[in-house]
């Protein structure tokens, strides 16, 4: 009786055993699978980041440029204008700021 009790618990060890390592496998599958898809998330968000960093760089240029070319037109504008004045109005003008900044 023993024996039939020993082999029994020998077999049931021998169960738990085949049933620990069947879910070792499992969960090393599942580990892999998680690691697998965390991989695919990350390159999708990696992906996302990087087209709207690309978004925002190029948005950036395009207000650069756009804000370059109206201080170009304000520039032009105000070379037109001074280049309406007249010698004297632009000695006067030089000799009034030279006042302000030297007042001897």
């Amino acid at each position: 009786m023993e024996k039939d009790l020993l082999g029994e618990v020998i077999e049931v060890e021998k169960e738990l055993q085949k049933c620990l390592e069947q879910e070792r496998i499992r969960s090393r599958e599942w580990l892999e699978q998680a690691g697998k898809e965390f991989e695919e998330e990350a390159a999708q968000e990696e992906a996302l980041i990087r087209r709207s960093a690309d978004r925002s760089r190029e948005q950036a240029e395009q207000d650069a440029a756009a804000r370059a070319a109206e201080i170009v037109m304000q520039a032009e504008r105000l070379a037109a204008r001074l280049g309406t004045l007249r010698n004297d109005s632009v000695s006067r003008i030089v000799k009034d700021h030279l006042r302000m900044i030297l007042p001897e």
